[in-house]
């Protein structure tokens, strides 16, 4: 039977009371340091955990008996008919050109600050590193970055984190988490990021 437009909206304001209470107790949980730790530690710990199994595996006799028939069979190959070496365009490499003095200046300021995007949902995560807005080669690059948690720069943080605290995304994609649009749409506009980030660094926009 379809309710009627009371009995939704009823049921909509129930829902939305459980929302907040839920949201209510995450930022309470959150706001804990001990809590925050013990999840990276969890991170930490599972990265551990995902080291050990690769290096068990590559030292496993299986896999070192693999390698040597893969590496016996190269050896057995017919040669390959030659071709016409070409000469490769050396990237500039992912860190770009060197900071200006200036811009260095404004990196410093900037990387003293916590997360940018945590202290906007009233979070303190102190460790960060900074994330380029527009990439590093152009004039001014280097000016124009955030300084960012790990979980809201390059590494999704574990599922039940992201259960309890939604904007926890990060700018670059970690598989299929996160991204720039989802970012965004999570924590603000990386511009309006880098706009309240240089005001509680007192620094003018460059």
């Amino acid at each position: 039977m379809e309710l009627t437009q009371e009995a939704k909206e009823k049921n909509w304001e129930r829902q939305r009371a459980a929302a907040e209470r839920q949201r209510a107790r995450n930022a309470e949980k959150l706001a804990d340091p001990e809590y925050r730790q013990k999840q990276f530690d969890k991170a930490r710990a599972a990265q551990e955990r995902q080291r050990d199994k690769t290096i068990a595996r590559l030292r496993s006799a299986e896999y070192q008996e693999k390698r040597r028939a893969s590496v016996e069979h190269k050896r057995n190959a017919a040669p390959q008919p030659s071709r016409k070496t070409r000469t490769a365009v050396k990237p500039r490499g992912s860190k770009g050109r060197t900071p200006t003095a200036a811009e260095r200046r404004v990196m410093d300021k900037l990387g003293s600050l916590p997360c940018i995007a945590c202290l906007m949902h009233g979070k303190n995560s102190p460790l960060i590193s900074l994330h380029h807005i527009d990439g590093r080669t152009a004039p001014g690059a280097h000016s124009r970055v955030l300084p960012l948690c790990i979980y809201h720069h390059q590494q999704a943080a574990p599922a039940e984190l992201r259960s309890e605290y939604p904007w926890l995304i990060p700018v670059h994609a970690d598989g299929n988490v996160g991204g720039p649009a989802e970012f965004e749409h999570s924590n603000g506009t990386q511009q309006d990021l880098l706009a309240e980030a240089c005001k509680r660094a007192d620094i003018e926009r460059l």
